[in-house]
């Protein structure tokens, strides 16, 4: 053995041997001190994603146009409905509006899916259903709800099999005590 491999080896495993000692007299942490690390790391991840999409969602709006904003939000609110649990309830309830908000009301609860008249639908959310802000941000730009418009309008037009327009009347993460919309599901002309 070469004489510098001999030191690195030697170097190597007194390391380790001091390292072994060092930890060999500590003991495992208690399940209550593993809690409250674990508390902790949530909370910092929870406060590192609300900072995250608070930053994402300011720039945005200082950055981009409002219709490629708006664009760029309902495309991920889109994309977000079709990768959901209720899109199947959407698919399922093709062709059947009323069958669809039937359903949607027991999922969700009494008038959250509202048949105003033949071409008016008043879609209704008690509380915030957005994972990466429900308990996030205490508000948001405007601008952050037009991903739930894109949710509103996706799963409408996979049950009517056409277009249809959103109107956000109010949200929570703007300041409303709910999140209320307005479908216009009449055929456009």
């Amino acid at each position: 053995m070469k004489r510098q491999d001999f030191i690195k080896s030697a170097a190597g495993a007194c390391l380790a041997c001091a390292g072994g000692s060092f930890l060999g007299g500590q003991e495992p942490p208690s399940a209550a001190d593993q809690t409250s690390l674990e508390r902790r790391a949530r909370k910092r991840e929870e406060t590192f994603k609300q900072n995250y999409i608070s930053t994402l969602m300011e720039n945005l709006e200082k950055s981009v146009d409002e219709p490629t904003r708006v664009r760029m939000m309902n495309d991920c609110g889109r994309a977000c409905a079709r990768r959901g649990e209720l899109f199947k309830t959407a698919e399922a309830g093709r062709g059947d509006l009323k069958a669809f908000l039937t359903r949607m009301t027991e999922i969700l609860g009494p008038d959250s899916a509202v048949l105003v008249d033949e071409k008016t639908v008043r879609w209704n959310y008690p509380r915030c259903y957005c994972e990466l802000v429900a308990a996030g941000p205490e508000r948001l730009p405007a601008v952050y709800c037009q991903c739930s418009v894109g949710w509103v309008l996706e799963m409408f037009e996979t049950v009517l099999g056409r277009p249809v327009k959103v109107r956000l009347v109010q949200s929570i993460r703007t300041g409303g005590p709910s999140c209320v919309f307005h479908i216009d599901v009449a055929p456009q002309a």
